[in-house]
């Protein structure tokens, strides 16, 4: 165990950091749980994720109780992990409205990351993994959590 792993939340963050997030803190942490000591879980099975008919073109949304957050742009659907590559923690969607523009916050250390996934502030190296969906013919959504896919992927929703 290192020193980090052992050092208390609010000492983890810079205060650059603490700053920056304190307007999108409070959203972001009542979305989610943030630590330092990881332990939030990948999805890894299929998960409802709702009808298309809630989920506006333009928008992101984190899925409740899944770790899990999705998406839908003009090429269609999208979902990644809602678990911070850095150290584990439950990212939340900065925007209370779902603009992917605003972003995506890991309280925890400070790491930021665009509607997509990538990061654009660290601490996290890698992007959010992206994960296939499934999109039925009553425009249910299933997030297939096991099924890594390129960030661009998208499956097509009309309606």
């Amino acid at each position: 165990m290192s020193a980090h792993d052992r050092t208390p939340c609010a000492l983890c963050m810079s205060r650059r950091a603490l700053l920056r997030g304190s307007a999108a803190g409070a959203l972001v942490i009542a979305i989610g749980p943030a630590g330092c000591g990881g332990g939030a879980t990948p999805p890894s099975g299929p998960i409802p994720a709702g009808n298309l008919t809630d989920v506006a073109v333009g928008t992101i949304k984190v899925i409740p109780g899944q770790n899990v957050i999705l998406g839908r742009d003009q090429g269609g659907l999208y979902a990644m992990s809602q678990v911070c590559t850095h150290a584990g923690q439950l990212v939340g969607v900065v925007s209370a409205t779902g603009d992917p523009a605003a972003g995506i916050f890991c309280a925890a250390h400070g790491s930021a990351f665009d509607g997509n996934g990538a990061v654009t502030h660290g601490p996290a190296g890698a992007p959010l993994p992206h994960y296939a969906v499934d999109l039925a013919a009553d425009g249910s959504i299933t997030i297939q959590g096991a099924q890594i896919v390129a960030a661009d992927v998208r499956t097509p929703a009309v309606g």
